[in-house]
């Protein structure tokens, strides 16, 4: 397995667990059944996998029986870690997972896709018992990684290292960051693939939604205004629908992380935008497949926004990734020149950093009001810093 920089948190909580279960969710196709593989090979368990129904039938809500069954999946010898891949095909197991983890001393380790847990409600009634990581496609150094280049995960990049990966830039802006796309010969028909057939159809038939050229569509017209404030009412009027329509499919999305929405400051009532998110995609290559667009940087006239959109979803990762609590959002000004301030990013004590974030550099806007402690641009010099 190629190394991947969340193995450590994960290896840490199988060592140690703070909870009984541990959930890795994240999109299709982003590398979690590849995980949960190494590491039972790694440390040895009972091994499920819910795509198989009987593997869900043996799963009985029985303290006994699922101690003989653990054991059988482990070779008649008893195992004290439990691996469970596609958890969400079986939302009923929760039973099962909530007797484990109140009556036995299991660790139980249970990967499954973003789709699904979004949809069921039924793995919030562990709450208490579980912890939950998310599973990103490719950070760029996870490219480099997969590029057979020697470089390991660093909180901060020397001027080398982050020499090397600005290599990989145009690579992750134009295909994303999917294992599948980063290996293929054939990088476009392979993001072409996973769009169809594991965020639109996915999408479509979990939430069985009825108008499937509403949905492309939809994200279609998103992916031709990432980094842009978006309005429902436009979108529901030029795609001949209903705002309350619009707004369901955009919430779907997000929480499927298709798309994400990246909020205003409301710092500043008087001065600031409110309620207008933009909208950015969780990935470039996904989002290039739904305009067909897969065009050398040098040709593109999105450039700024695709950048803007590398950077913003690598803070998020960053973020989420290392569980720092730390709040994003954008502000800009109503009135007047409409200056902006592309990313805010706060920490849990409130210190406030400001970045412009332009390719080829520039000075960021300032707002005394907003109470930035720091201002700073984004570009292609430092943006490695951003996406590792």
């Amino acid at each position: 397995m190629k190394p991947r920089k969340i193995v450590p948190q994960l290896e840490d909580e199988i060592a140690n667990p703070s909870k009984k279960i541990i959930f890795l969710w994240g999109p299709r196709q982003t590398g979690k059944s590849t995980l949960l593989n190494h590491l039972r090979h790694k440390h040895g368990g009972a091994y499920f996998n819910f795509d198989d129904l009987n593997d869900q039938k043996l799963f009985v809500p029985e303290l006994e029986k699922l101690r003989s069954v653990i054991a059988q999946k482990n070779g008649g010898k008893d195992s004290r870690i439990i691996f469970i891949d596609e958890i969400q095909n079986s939302p009923e197991s929760t039973q099962s997972l909530k007797l484990l983890a109140d009556r036995s001393d299991y660790i139980i380790f249970a990967t499954g896709s973003s789709e699904l847990r979004a949809k069921t409600r039924q793995f919030d009634t562990l709450a208490g018992r579980y912890k939950e990581f998310l599973l990103f496609p490719l950070t760029i150094d996870e490219i480099a990684i997969f590029h057979e280049d020697k470089i390991s995960f660093e909180k901060s990049l020397s001027f080398a290292n982050r020499d090397l990966l600005s290599r990989h830039l145009e690579e992750n802006m134009i295909y994303g960051g999917y294992p599948a796309v980063i290996l293929a010969d054939n990088k476009i028909e392979e993001i072409k693939n996973i769009t169809q057939n594991s965020v639109v159809k996915d999408i479509v038939n979990i939430y069985d939604l009825k108008n499937t050229d509403l949905i492309y569509n939809l994200l279609r017209v998103l992916a031709m205004q990432i980094g842009n404030l978006i309005n429902i009412a436009e979108l529901a009027s030029s795609l001949k629908t209903t705002t309350t329509t619009i707004d369901n499919y955009l919430s779907i999305l997000a929480k499927n992380r298709v798309i994400y929405l990246l909020e205003p400051s409301r710092t500043n009532k008087r001065r600031g935008y409110l309620g207008r998110k933009k909208v950015f995609f969780y990935d470039l290559g996904i989002r290039n497949a739904l305009i067909d667009d897969f065009r050398a940087l040098n040709l593109r006239s999105d450039l700024g926004a695709v950048f803007e959109n590398l950077i913003i979803m690598g803070v998020l990762r960053q973020n989420i990734y290392e569980r720092n609590n730390n709040k994003i959002y954008y502000f800009r000004e109503i009135s007047g020149s409409q200056k902006e301030i592309d990313l805010i990013i706060e920490t849990p004590q409130g210190s406030k950093t400001g970045y412009e974030i332009k390719l080829h550099g520039g000075k960021p806007n300032i707002f005394p009001e907003l109470q930035i402690a720091e201002y700073g641009t984004i570009s292609k010099e430092n943006a490695p810093d951003f996406l590792i």
